[in-house]
């Protein structure tokens, strides 16, 4: 056996243990991860904070109920995000803290764990300049993503590092002015009729290049806002025959040539309201021409913009007359017109988030991911946009904004390819929910309460047990449970080869700066820990009682530093790499020091012995076999 072990890495030997657990029950007593975002006055308090689990249990007590029913089953989602403008992507790379933010956006266990990123090609309101990709006419022979190898294809393959989920909704702002009947990028203008088939060769060669850049594309729409003239800033106009001929004759064609046949290509792009009322133009499109376009349109996107609340409503519209066909949502903003912090997360969640989703929407996306304090940089457009991310290069620095926390707490326990389900959803001014099925088979349910002034009670009902929650006013929470990866387990005791004790969490507390002993084993919740893999061999080591990651205090390169719990940050002081030694024990090595965890004392020392991290010394006190716990 501890030969077999010592040729193993551990995250094989973690796989085959796992396979020889019993099944976990379906819902009794089965642990829910909680994240929660609180508001207080104008201002959020807490921040997508990991909270102590819940659990499923016998229902109890009167609370109104909200039921997760997965048998009524909704749409598939593909991602939430935001824009990567050439604003963003410039701040971002040319930022001090640029790890941080790109781990704060992209990464499932330490930030938000965003999934889809939407792409202008090109120019757009937000760019430190106006340009295409070929901006010399008369033919395609300069065409070149040159712009981008600077500081755009950088990010999106970092991005794509981080969480390889992600996928790319790219989108043309404008043709190059010499495609277009005004010879303007700006002041709108529409396509030359001579220039279809090279504009549709345009976005092939768009699609090769990032292609061979190591970023796939995942969809393309026709034209951002193609009913937008703005003479600021690089727009194109496009009507709906335009945009049906276009698709189906010139670039699904190209893009199939081409062997991209599983690019999507989606049509509109532009608000929910178009002039007086609800926007024609999607179904214009699908009907043009004996519907034409329907073999070579995926689906159709909206925006926010000029349009009264609750407009998301004409997604279903949509839905109702192309049931086959997708729909997205890919643009709104926040602004500084609105300081209100606490009202501004509310309302993202209520209009840019459930509502559509609620009304068939497989993504969700903000739009600018980053601006600097001035709003910028751009060329023309919007001139108090907020980013999700306020990022100051003059300083080093970067705030995260509140629209950052309303996406995040659907990106963080939604996974692509998941399906939204049934879930009791109480209204405005009361508990609202969403409810998801990851391809893991772990559940997502989001909770938002709207009353802004009272603190309201629930329960989850889901598979015949329940657990009980309360949420304060303007607050929402994201719920986790189940599932075959990621910090619900496997759940290991650490038992030290020395004591035969286990590591275990004092008090028990759920909080910050908690210390690490050794305690005689038992079953309980403080004593059981996932590994869950960061890279190059490393992994945070999750505790089941709090969510929370074994850290060595202020990342200190002592020995005898103390070991504590802390929220997960990312940090090299919270990764350790299991390394198996003999007899079936291991030892964990932390990333920042290359030092162990040790047991002070252990041989003379009974129960409350301190965690500490030491140089290996290849004594028992620094070894410990993983025990699965059911």
């Amino acid at each position: 056996m501890s030969s077999w072990l010592s040729r193993v890495p551990l995250q094989g030997l973690l796989l085959a243990a796992s396979t020889l657990l019993p099944p976990v029950a379906s819902a009794a007593n089965e642990t829910v991860r909680v994240w929660l975002t609180t508001t207080s006055g104008s201002a959020l308090a807490k921040k997508l904070n990991a909270e102590a689990n819940k659990a499923f249990g016998p229902e109890t007590g009167s609370a109104t109920a909200i039921d997760v029913n997965e048998g009524v089953t909704y749409q598939t989602l593909d991602g939430f995000g935001g824009a990567l403008t050439d604003s963003s992507a410039w701040l971002i790379f040319n930022s001090p803290q640029r790890t941080a933010i790109m781990n704060d956006l992209f990464s499932v266990s330490a930030g938000a764990g965003q999934s889809a990123i939407r792409l202008p090609m090109g120019a757009s309101d937000f760019s430190r300049n106006n340009y295409t990709y070929d901006d010399t006419c008369c033919d395609l022979n300069d065409f070149s993503v040159g712009h981008d190898t600077a500081y755009i294809l950088p990010l999106l393959k970092q991005a794509r590092a981080i969480n390889p989920e992600v996928k790319v909704f790219a989108v043309p702002w404008s043709a190059p002015a010499w495609m277009k009947f005004n010879n303007s990028l700006t002041g709108g203008g529409y396509l030359r009729n001579d220039l279809y088939g090279t504009y549709a060769n345009y976005f092939v060669r768009f699609v090769q290049a990032y292609q061979a850049n190591g970023v796939p594309i995942h969809a393309l729409s026709l034209q951002n806002e193609p009913h937008n003239a703005n003479g600021g800033y690089a727009t194109m106009q496009m009507e709906s025959n335009d945009q049906s001929v276009f698709a189906a004759q010139y670039l699904r064609p190209a893009l199939n040539a081409a062997g991209f046949n599983g690019v999507k290509v989606l049509a509109w792009d532009h608000n929910w309201h178009d002039g007086s009322g609800p926007a024609g133009y999607p179904h214009e499109v699908m009907a043009y021409n004996g519907g034409q376009a329907q073999n070579a349109v995926a689906g159709v996107a909206y925006h926010c913009y000029e349009s009264p609340e609750g407009s998301y409503s004409v997604q279903s519209a949509f839905h109702d007359a192309y049931p086959a066909k997708e729909v997205h949502f890919t643009e709104c903003t926040g602004g500084f017109w609105a300081t209100n912090a606490a009202a501004n997360l509310e309302w993202a969640l209520q209009n840019n988030l459930f509502g559509p989703l609620r009304h068939w929407s497989r993504t969700s996306f903000y739009w600018n991911l980053a601006l600097d304090p001035n709003h910028g940089p751009r060329v023309g457009g919007c001139a108090d946009c907020r980013g999700m991310f306020t990022v100051d290069n003059a300083n080093g620095t970067y705030t995260r904004n509140e629209e950052y926390y309303a996406w995040a707490h659907l990106a963080k326990v939604v996974r692509p390819g998941a399906v939204r389900v049934g879930a009791t959803s109480l209204g405005n001014n009361n508990v609202e929910t969403l409810a998801f099925r990851n391809p893991d088979g772990s559940r997502a349910l989001i909770a938002l309460n709207s009353n802004d002034g009272a603190t309201l009670s629930f329960k989850v009902r889901w598979n015949g047990q329940a657990f009980e929650y309360t949420l304060p006013p303007r607050s929402v929470a994201s719920f986790q449970w189940g599932g075959t990866s990621g910090p619900q387990g496997p759940w290991y005791r650490l038992v030290n080869k020395a004591t035969g004790k286990c590591v275990d969490i004092v008090g028990p507390s759920a909080a910050d700066g908690t210390g690490l002993h050794q305690w005689a084993c038992h079953t309980g919740a403080s004593q059981q820990w996932s590994l869950v893999a960061t890279d190059s061999g490393y992994s945070r080591l999750v505790s089941r009682h709090s969510g929370k990651a074994v850290d060595v205090a202020d990342a200190s390169q002592a020995d005898g530093a103390r070991v504590q719990q802390w929220s997960w940050a990312g940090g090299a002081n919270q990764q350790f790499k299991p390394v198996a030694t003999t007899g079936g024990y291991t030892r964990f090595e932390a990333r920042h020091s290359g030092k162990v965890l040790d047991v002070s004392n252990c041989w003379s020392s009974g129960d409350g012995a301190a965690v500490q991290q030491w140089v290996w010394s290849n004594n028992d006190c620094q070894q410990f076999r993983l025990e699965a716990m059911p």
